[in-house]
């Protein structure tokens, strides 16, 4: 697939979507990634054409006609379409279907799946094969187009349509193949893939997401050293420390510029940084626009 020391490349939303929260397109819009890589959106694949070959949570498979791919934010994957291809693709923030969705995305696969059925397919992805016959797909075809319909016209109202028809294809999932799923629930299948020491350092860090900590801050009141900590980051996340922290910061500066009115430098100040100016610069670095810019847009 790639040499063991190659990078490993975390993609925004901005980068593969025109929108922050929601984005459905089919095959011919953007050529597909083909390396390994890592997305920081929970992303469907709806496979009309079978042939595409996937790699996903250790396993490389051909995917046949008429099936789905559930891939959770921050699982390495890839993608190999078939020659001639033909499917669908769903990127949508780890915020649009609601709060539950907003802790850290690495504890997603922690939650209990008949818990959060928003999120079942995702946690079961490599361990049951969504396939579904002509009929079937069908109506999944219907819900795709009204979701691209939808989110073409963008008007008032389109975005809690385009959740309703994303829950009930996710749900149409479950219910297609509940057998498999009470048989992995039943069996209760250990389904937690992050380690109590990672899952250490990313409650510290959310916690003191405020304050000026550096690596050792965080090795030191987690029980790990410093170089160990940094290793655990960059094979969980692909980032080095300081590009977790930033990317944890400027998701919270996103939260604060939407649902409050605190001025820029309180909210500067609330994710760390000291210097209102420099978390302008770095803001607009990350989201192609300054904080009162994307406030604006929110609004």
């Amino acid at each position: 697939m790639k040499p063991q020391n190659a990078p490993i490349k975390t993609y925004r939303m901005s980068e593969r979507s025109p929108n922050l929260d929601f984005d459905i397109r089919d095959w011919t819009v953007r050529p597909p990634i083909v390396t390994p890589h890592r997305h920081e959106f929970f992303q469907i694949h709806i496979n009309v054409n079978g042939g595409s070959k996937h790699g996903i949570k250790n396993t490389i498979a051909t995917y046949p006609d008429q099936s789905l791919i559930f891939i959770l934010p921050y699982r390495m994957h890839f993608s190999q379409p078939a020659p001639n291809p033909n499917y669908y693709i769903i990127n949508f923030s780890n915020r649009f279907l609601g709060t539950p969705l907003t802790s850290d995305l690495f504890e997603l696969e922690d939650l209990s799946p008949s818990d959060y059925p928003e999120i079942m397919p995702f946690l079961f992805q490599g361990m049951i094969d969504f396939n579904f016959n002509k009929k079937e797909f069908a109506y999944i075809l219907d819900l795709i187009e009204k979701m691209l319909l939808l989110n073409s016209e963008r008007k008032v109202g389109a975005l809690q349509r385009i959740k309703g028809a994303l829950l009930e294809l996710i749900g149409f999932t479950c219910d297609k193949h509940h057998q498999a799923i009470l048989k992995l629930t039943e069996g209760q299948l250990n389904l937690n893939s992050t380690s109590s020491s990672f899952k250490r350092v990313l409650k510290f860090i959310d916690k003191n997401i405020n304050k000026d900590i550096g690596l050792n801050d965080v090795a030191e009141a987690t029980f790990l050293s410093p170089n160990y900590l940094s290793q655990l980051l960059k094979e969980k996340t692909g980032l080095a420390f300081v590009g977790w922290l930033t990317l944890k910061r400027m998701e919270r500066a996103q939260e604060l510029l939407t649902m409050t009115n605190n001025r820029i430098s309180s909210i500067a100040d609330e994710v760390g940084f000291k210097d209102e100016a420099y978390f302008t610069r770095r803001f607009r670095q990350r989201f192609g626009k300054s904080p009162s810019e994307y406030r604006a847009s929110k609004r």
